[in-house]
């Protein structure tokens, strides 16, 4: 929408009188217009029709001082004048045309009508001081009317042109500018995109190396497990055969829960969901430990495996002692791994802090081994990446060691850095909080011995809720074994049915062993179920559900215990022996109703 003509004109004159004489002349009323228009009818016949005749908006000033502020206050309200009549002679003040001049700094698109009979200035005299300027003209006194007119309408219309004018180029400009800032902005675009797409290229490529290398992981202990397991059925095995077959089993076994174990802890530590509990641990006898482990692998290729634990570490610290262990295995097998001749040596430090304060332990895993680009370091603590992701590299692993390492690192407060370079080898140093402890070295690991005593027998009712049919049979022979009636049940459906018959019937079972993962009914609803029907007996869940809260949810839903999948014989008749002694009171007489026993567990 067009604005409204700007036909605002200043009279800057000391004279009252030309104010008048330019009002009349400019701003006559409607009125006198119409009387003036029906006698020129009367006399000259009806007129031919023009164009409406141009509304003028007049304002005075007697001085130049006087004019100045006008116009200033015009620019600061938004109002410009569009054009100025300006006499010449104006005393005791500025004359008209040191008043234009001065008006021209103030709003330079004012147009100026010099109002002169040539007495003060010349022309050559005006311009010298005034310039060539196409928004200057005179008007000679005395003047004709309708020259004023004419004069007023055609400035008034050439600074409306050109405010116009302005306002286009400047639609044009910001037009400009607004496509100029669309284009950088489709140029960043483009960049943001082209980076994302490199970026979910090489996450693709990590996610392709990761699987193929996570393939190999699995399927090459598992491979071993499947054929040693085979060749158990030759019956003509010497025993020593027969033991390397069992044990060869078992240490791939366990290789393969280690993997699904460092999985979880990454899966735990992505969604913040891992737990740190500090218990009293001794440095010196966890990296004994760890040294033991680890022997038999860096004898195989002829390396010192050494541990130097500084007069600065405590006896006890508390710390996470089981994350701290699971760190350095990680650091260990790594550096044996990657290290064909030569050492690999841990050394633990503790910077002491405040009174008040923990102290930071140090431990530090240095091999001689085959060392690490910067280029590989920078990545080598991303989950799921190798510093070397090919299929054909040297070393195996999944990738997850470091990462997983450096995560529960930070977990502890600490963090993990290495220093390395290439053909050099590698020192991982791991940094963590710990507190001093005031108490006596643990004991050593418990080791069992061969003894006279036999091993107390399991007798309890036992009901055993798992669907899948290798483990049903698995661990009703290990309870069997150690001496309990065991009944199994598919699904959790058929688990309450068969809890609260033998309730009914008064012989209770004496302990639930519940899956929470089967068909038809899941063991979370299972136990609230028993739960709701009076079963006061204890109820472990055993599933391989093992993340950071999964232990809390079976616990919410009503079981007493909860034990991770896989469990091994004597984890399971342990657990099992535990809360059967809970809820059985030692003092019950023989021969005593089974439903007694079981309503008021401690």
């Amino acid at each position: 929408m067009n604005p409204e003509p700007n036909r605002r004109i200043l009279l800057v004159d000391d004279n009252t009188a030309i104010h008048e004489d330019f009002r009349k002349i400019l701003s006559e009323s409607p009125v006198k217009d119409a009387q003036l228009k029906d006698a020129m009818a009367g006399f000259f016949g009806a007129a031919k029709a023009v164009g409406a005749k141009p509304k003028f908006e007049l304002d005075s000033a007697f001085q130049g001082q006087e004019a100045l502020k006008k116009v200033e206050a015009s620019i600061a309200a938004g109002r410009p004048y569009a054009m100025a009549f300006v006499d010449v002679r104006m005393p005791p003040g500025w004359d008209g045309i040191d008043t234009i001049a001065r008006l021209w700094e103030v709003d330079p698109e004012l147009q100026a009508v010099v109002c002169t009979a040539y007495a003060d200035y010349s022309w050559d005299q005006m311009i010298a001081k005034l310039g060539y300027s196409d928004r200057l003209l005179i008007l000679k006194k005395p003047f004709d009317p309708l020259e004023v007119q004419q004069i007023a309408t055609a400035l008034t219309e050439k600074w409306n042109a050109g405010a116009r004018e302005k306002a286009r180029f400047e639609e044009a400009r910001a037009a400009e500018q607004e496509a100029k800032a669309y284009a950088a902005s489709l140029v960043m675009t483009n960049r943001a995109l082209e980076t994302a797409r490199a970026g979910a290229v090489a996450a693709a490529q990590a996610k392709t190396e990761f699987l193929a290398n996570m393939s190999h992981e699995l399927r090459t202990p598992m491979i071993a497990v499947l054929g040693h397991a085979d060749l158990l059925s030759d019956r003509e095995m010497g025993e020593d055969e027969l033991q390397e077959h069992i044990s060869t089993i078992r240490e791939q076994g366990m290789q393969l829960l280690s993997l699904l174990s460092d999985i979880l802890d990454i899966a735990s530590c992505e969604t913040g969901r891992i737990t740190i509990e500090a218990a009293p641990c001794s440095v010196r006898t966890m990296l004994n430990e760890v040294r033991e482990r680890f022997m038999p692998r860096a004898a195989a290729k002829s390396l010192g495996l050494t541990v130097v634990c500084a007069d600065s570490v405590p006896r006890m610290v508390s710390c996470d002692v089981a994350r701290l262990r699971q760190v350095m295995q990680h650091l260990v097998g790594n550096g044996i791994k990657f290290t064909d001749k030569g050492t690999v040596k841990i050394s633990a430090s503790l910077t002491a802090g405040a009174d008040s304060e923990a102290g930071r332990l140090r431990i530090s895993v240095e091999d001689t081994g085959v060392g690490i680009t910067s280029e590989q370091r920078s990545r080598l603590f991303e989950a799921f990446a190798q510093a070397d992701g090919s299929l054909t590299r040297r070393h195996g692993g999944a990738g997850l060691g470091l990462a997983l390492s450096r995560r529960l690192a930070q977990t502890m407060g600490g963090d993990l850095d290495v220093e390395s370079q290439p053909g050099k080898g590698s020192r991982f140093t791991l940094t963590i909080p710990v507190q001093s402890c005031e108490m006596n070295e643990p004991p050593a690991p418990f080791a069992s011995k061969a003894s006279s005593e036999p091993e107390p027998r399991l007798r309890a009712r036992v009901l055993l809720a798992e669907d899948v049919v290798a483990t049903q049979r698995l661990y009703s022979l290990y309870l069997r074994r150690a001496g309990a009636d065991v009944d199994v049940a598919d699904n959790g459906k058929i688990a309450v049915d068969r809890v609260t018959e033998s309730m009914r019937e008064g012989r209770p079972y004496d302990l639930v062993l519940m899956d929470m993962q089967m068909p038809v009914m899941d063991g979370y609803t299972a136990t609230r179920e028993l739960r709701s029907a009076g079963f006061r007996g204890p109820i472990l869940a055993v599933t391989a559900h093992a993340l950071t809260g999964d232990r809390e949810k079976c616990i919410d839903a009503g079981c007493d215990d909860y034990v991770t999948k896989p469990t091994d014989r004597d984890q399971l008749v342990a657990v099992s022996k535990l809360w059967i002694a809970k809820s059985i009171p030692p003092a019950l007489p023989a021969g005593a109703d089974a439903k007694s026993r079981i309503q008021n567990p401690t």
